[in-house]
């Protein structure tokens, strides 16, 4: 049985947990507590071990990314391994977003092949275990207000216009 390496580590906009495996980041938990974040790591934390060095690189992009120093994430391998074939191209079709742009649910579900499904990518993005790199905070309804995100409203918010900012598309 494989084992899993997580850190946790405060950010600016709140704390992270990062999961991962030899196939790459398994789960990234962005909260306001360290409890919730490693909460967030599920029945994967008890098979990890926290491991600083594991995940240095890995925390120092997204230290990168929430201070508006970088605007991309989607380089990141993922271990999708045990997802749904649809969350894994809902998660794949949400990398596809700009930097700076929203879609809304109905387009991720066109995105992911099926269209009309757009509660079934809402769901996607509700259990979505790859914080930021998957950038869900960029997905928002039909109508574009601001819908679900695990991190609180207020944060989907920041990170949207953060990255406005940054590329100029405000």
């Amino acid at each position: 049985m494989e084992s899993y390496r997580y850190d946790l580590f405060s950010t600016p906009r709140g704390w992270m947990a990062i999961l991962v495996s030899r196939r790459g980041v398994r789960r990234v938990s962005l909260r306001p507590t360290p409890d919730q974040a490693v909460a967030d790591l599920g029945r994967d934390l008890d098979r990890a071990v926290q491991d600083p060095e594991a995940v240095a690189s890995l925390k120092e992009r997204m230290l990168a990314f929430l201070s508006g120093e970088a605007d991309s994430l989607e380089d990141i391998a993922l271990d999708m391994e045990d997802a749904t074939p649809f969350f894994r191209a809902a998660w794949q079709a949400c990398r596809t977003i700009p930097p700076g742009e929203t879609r809304s649910y109905a387009w991720l579900a066109a995105a992911a092949g099926r269209p009309g499904a757009f509660r079934a990518a809402g769901q996607a993005m509700a259990r979505n275990r790859f914080s930021l790199i998957v950038p869900c905070h960029r997905v928002i309804g039909s109508d574009g207000g601001l819908h679900g995100y695990g991190g609180g409203l207020d944060v989907k918010a920041r990170l949207l216009e953060q990255e406005s900012r940054r590329t100029g598309t405000a």
